[in-house]
């Protein structure tokens, strides 16, 4: 049975990541489609010998497409910020981390000719995470690694407009992460290649946060390599729809992007256990840390 489940995973993304256009009518929602490239670059390590308390820095930087162009996804700035998080291990299926701040500078999506004379935003955010590791096993051994990620967020918007008040809301977002071993090696041995799969949903609310409080549906999938031991690249196709607090002027519906293109991530899981080429590698599937 197991065998199949890389299978339905990927089946489960035509359900949830393609709707129809009468499936957006029936949520009085109209379709903005927009072309983006977006990356992830997150660097951590441990802080004490016990390997219980651990540091992280989250980068991320994403381009979007010109309104209309298909093919351009790096035409013009989208989003960048930067996450510094201190975190600790509560056994080997549990870490709680928080980013006491992080900074996060976003340009309006491109999803109609208007969205070109969208002001730059400034972004000040606190995160607080809950992580919980778990496998699905196979012949009694560690097989399908899975993820559980609960995030807070709490967001002070426009923090540097001169001409209006800074805009305050919180967020919720869960995310379920699946990585299914593809040369039948465990997840954490290295030269390992990997299907990677994951859903994510945001629900937001705040003073006068408008009414898209179901905000973001986040679907990616793709390939990933492990190597280095502790160095992994993922590469793949995020799909994700944004529900705005504006509407269209000639249906009356409320306007979503739907944001897709490639998405590449650059982890590094524990940086001073990083084994360049020529050193002895090891399997060390006893330690679960990464976002």
């Amino acid at each position: 049975m197991y065998k199949y489940i890389g299978i339905v995973i990927i089946l489960l993304n035509g359900f949830v990541i393609f709707p129809t256009k009468a499936q957006f009518q029936n949520q009085n929602s109209d379709r903005m489609d927009q072309r983006v490239l977006y990356t992830k670059y997150i660097v951590q390590d441990f802080m004490d010998k016990d390997k219980t308390w651990f540091w992280m820095m989250d980068i991320v930087y994403r381009r979007q497409s010109d309104f209309g162009d298909d093919f351009n996804v790096a035409a013009n700035p989208l989003r960048l910020s930067v996450r510094p998080y201190i975190g600790r291990m509560f056994g080997r299926f549990l870490a709680i981390q928080i980013n006491p701040l992080g900074y996060f500078r976003s340009h309006g999506r491109l999803g109609n000719e208007n969205d070109q004379l969208l002001p730059l935003e400034h972004e000040l955010r606190t995160t607080l995470e809950i992580l919980k590791y778990g496998y699905i096993h196979r012949r009694g051994k560690e097989w399908i690694n899975y993820t559980h990620r609960y995030r807070f967020e709490s967001r002070w918007r426009d923090v540097w407009n001169p001409e209006g008040d800074v805009v305050w809301n919180w967020r919720f977002r869960y995310r379920i992460r699946f990585r299914v071993p593809l040369n039948g090696r465990h997840f954490y041995e290295n030269n390992v290649f990997y299907l990677v799969n994951y859903h994510e949903l945001h629900i937001e609310n705040g003073p006068e946060f408008g009414i898209n409080n179901f905000a973001q549906n986040r679907n990616f999938i793709g390939v990933g390599y492990r190597f280095w031991d502790w160095v992994r690249v993922d590469v793949g196709y995020v799909h994700q729809y944004n529900w705005r607090n504006s509407f269209n002027p000639q249906t009356g519906n409320q306007w979503v992007d739907m944001s897709r293109g490639p998405m590449v991530y650059l982890f590094v899981d524990y940086l001073s256990k990083v084994r360049l080429p020529g050193k002895d590698k090891r399997l060390m599937p006893q330690i679960h840390l990464h976002d």
